[in-house]
């Protein structure tokens, strides 16, 4: 009989051993799949913002060229048929 009851013992435990097994990893799963959710967001948010910075640095970079470019006025330009020609002083001729 002992050695029945002991088969049937280490059964138990091996059943307990197993149970206890499959709901830790049905927990690692679990949280596998919360981790991976957060990374997607965590991605699709850095992505945005990052696209957001370029588009605002642009639009600096633009805001900042029109502020260093001179006017037509200074810069010795004048418009001509949609375009620009020099303009030079002529000294009268003699």
């Amino acid at each position: 009989m002992p050695v029945e009851a002991n088969a049937v013992r280490k059964a138990r435990k091996l059943r307990v051993s197993r149970d206890q097994w499959k709901q830790r990893s049905a927990e690692k799963q679990q949280q596998i799949r919360h981790l991976r959710v957060t990374i997607r967001d965590l991605s699709s948010s850095r992505d945005h913002w990052k696209q957001h910075a370029a588009d605002l640095e642009q639009q600096l970079l633009l805001l900042q060229a029109v502020h260093n470019t001179p006017s037509i006025a200074e810069s010795g330009l004048c418009p001509f048929f949609g375009g620009f020609v020099t303009q030079t002083l002529q000294s009268p001729r003699d």
